[in-house]
C-alpha cells in the first residue's frame, strides 16, 4: 500500500502564483514582505529611491482567481470590514487581482473605491482592465504615495501641535 501525503490545494497554489506575479512586477529596488498576521494586508511594500530608503510604504490587498471576468472590468468581492480596516491605515492601499489564465493582474487604489454601504457585509469592486499591473507606472505610484503620505503626516503634525498647546 503506497504512503499517503498531504495535498496542496489549488487555492494555496493560486495565492502563491499571485504573490510571485506581483513581486516580479515591482521595481527591483523596492522590497516586499508578507505580514505574519493577515487582516486585509497581504503584502507590505517599502519604496526606495535608487538605493535610499524613503520611509514610504504601500499596502497590498491581493486577490486571485483562475478565470477573469467578462467585460472591461475585473470584479472583486471585498468585505466591508476589510475596506474599513484598510481605509483607516495611514499608508496608501492598492487592491490587486491576479488572473491565472491571463497571467495578468489588475490594480486599483483604495482611494478610488467608493465607500460601501455599512449595512452590507461585502460589496463588489470593479477594477478597469486598463489598469494592467504589467503596464503600471511605478514612478507615478511612488509620487502618489509620497503626496498622500506628506498630506497625512502634515495633518497629524498639525493636530499634535494643537494638542501640545492645550
Amino acid at each position: 500500500m503506497p504512503y499517503q501525503y498531504p495535498l496542496r490545494i489549488d487555492n494555496h497554489q493560486l495565492e502563491e502564483m499571485s504573490e510571485r506575479f506581483f513581486r516580479n512586477k515591482l521595481p527591483r529596488n523596492w522590497t516586499c514582505e508578507k505580514p505574519a498576521h493577515d487582516y486585509g494586508v497581504d503584502l507590505r511594500v517599502d519604496l526606495f529611491k535608487g538605493r535610499a530608503a524613503t520611509g514610504l510604504e504601500l499596502i497590498v490587498q491581493l486577490k486571485a482567481s483562475t478565470e477573469g471576468s467578462n467585460g472591461e472590468t475585473e470584479t472583486v468581492t471585498l468585505k466591508t470590514s476589510t475596506y474599513n480596516h484598510l481605509w483607516d491605515k495611514l499608508q496608501v492601499v492598492i487592491l490587486v487581482k491576479y488572473i491565472e489564465r491571463e497571467d495578468e493582474a489588475y490594480w486599483l487604489l483604495l482611494s478610488e473605491i467608493p465607500e460601501p454601504n455599512q449595512e452590507n457585509e461585502s460589496f463588489t469592486v470593479h477594477i478597469p482592465k486598463n489598469n494592467a499591473l504589467s503596464k503600471i507606472d511605478w514612478d507615478q505610484i511612488f509620487e502618489y504615495v509620497r503626496g498622500v503620505t506628506d498630506e497625512k503626516l502634515a495633518v497629524r503634525r498639525k493636530n499634535q501641535l494643537r494638542h501640545n498647546r492645550n
